[in-house]
């Protein structure tokens, strides 16, 4: 691997846009994601519990597998967020770019 390539790997922001379009390129992928955000526990805690580390693992292993393993794994915030946007619909609108045309 050269030079570019790992330090690509290594990028946040390249790492999500291959979860995006992975996400978006199959709606099995999309559902699974849904499924195991959902059954990560959504309690208000500081500490993550072991059932919300298990599931927390389980999604990142299957997030590598996606996006062929080059995938450092999410955090529990980044898990307690993609699960408040992706299960529970929370998107602040008030931020939205989209706000302008919402307007009917």
């Amino acid at each position: 691997m050269n030079a570019v390539a790992s330090a690509n790997s290594a990028d946040p922001h390249v790492q999500l846009r291959r979860l995006y379009i992975s996400l978006l390129e199959d709606q099995n992928r999309f559902d699974e994601f849904k499924q195991l955000l959902a059954m990560y526990p959504a309690d208000d805690v500081t500490e993550e519990s072991d059932e919300a580390r298990r599931v927390r693992a389980q999604l990142n292993a299957r997030i590598a597998a996606w996006v062929c393993g080059e995938f450092e794994g999410l955090s529990a915030s980044q898990v307690v967020l993609w699960r408040s946007i992706v299960v529970d619909e929370r998107i602040n609108v008030a931020i939205s770019p989209w706000k302008e045309s919402n307007i009917y």
